[in-house]
C-alpha cells in the first residue's frame, strides 16, 4: 500500500512539473492536457486520477506556493536582525525565485489570469498580507516603526505596491527590471514607514 501510495504522490508530482513547464512555454489558455500527460510521460487517465481539469492543474500549481511567504519570512528572520531588513529582504528574494524558480513564475502568471483570480487570488493576496503584516508587528515591537504608521494598512499597502510593481515591470520590460523597480519603491516608501535611524541602516538590494 505505501509504495502504491509513492507511485501515485510520483505521478502527481510529475504532472505538476510538466504542467508549469507546459503553461509556461505555451501560456494557460493555449496549453492542453495532451501537451501535459506528454511532457509527463503519463496516460490521460492516470491524469485524471489526480485532476479533473485543466483549470484543476492552475489551482494546485498555485496552492503548491501558498506557503512560499511564510517560508521566505522564517528564512530572512534568521539571518537578519531587523524585522523591517527581513522584510525588505524577502520581497527581493521572490524576485529572484520568479527568475529562477519554474513553479513560483507560473503560479504569479496563473494569478493573473480571470479564470484563476475568483478561485485562488484571495486566499493568496490575505495569506501575503498576514506574513507582512507580522513583520511590521515585530518591528513595532523592537521599536523600528513610525508612530503613526497603522500596521494593517501598512501590510495591505505593502502587497499592492509588490503586486502592482509586477504587473507594471511585466508590462514595460518583460520583468527584467523588476528588481531595480522594487529598489525604487523601497527607498521611496520605507522613510515613511520607519524612524530615521532605522531607514539609515537599510539595504535596498
Amino acid at each position: 500500500m505505501s509504495s502504491k501510495r509513492e507511485r501515485s504522490a510520483h505521478t502527481r508530482t510529475k504532472l505538476l512539473k510538466a504542467a508549469a513547464e507546459v503553461f509556461d512555454r505555451e501560456g494557460f489558455s493555449r496549453s492542453s492536457l495532451t501537451a501535459v500527460c506528454a511532457r509527463a510521460d503519463v496516460s490521460k487517465g492516470a491524469l485524471y486520477c489526480h485532476f479533473r481539469s485543466k483549470e484543476a492543474l492552475g489551482v494546485a500549481i498555485i496552492e503548491e506556493q501558498s506557503l512560499l511567504w511564510h517560508r521566505l519570512r522564517d528564512e530572512q528572520l534568521a539571518v537578519e536582525e531587523s524585522p523591517t531588513q527581513a522584510l525588505i529582504a524577502m520581497s527581493f528574494e521572490f524576485v529572484s525565485r520568479l527568475e529562477t524558480d519554474l513553479t513560483v513564475r507560473v503560479s504569479a502568471k496563473l494569478l493573473r489570469e480571470a479564470v484563476f483570480f475568483d478561485v485562488a487570488a484571495a486566499a493568496q493576496v490575505i495569506g501575503w498580507v498576514a506574513v507582512v503584516r507580522e513583520l511590521l508587528s515585530l518591528a513595532r515591537e523592537r521599536g523600528e516603526l513610525r508612530a503613526e504608521v497603522n500596521v494593517r494598512h501598512a501590510a495591505e499597502q505593502i502587497v499592492s505596491e509588490l503586486l502592482g510593481l509586477q504587473f507594471v515591470a511585466q508590462a514595460l520590460s518583460g520583468g527584467s527590471d523588476l528588481r531595480t523597480r522594487l529598489a525604487r519603491v523601497w527607498k521611496a516608501s520605507s522613510g515613511c514607514l520607519v524612524v530615521a535611524s532605522v531607514y539609515e541602516k537599510l539595504r535596498f538590494e
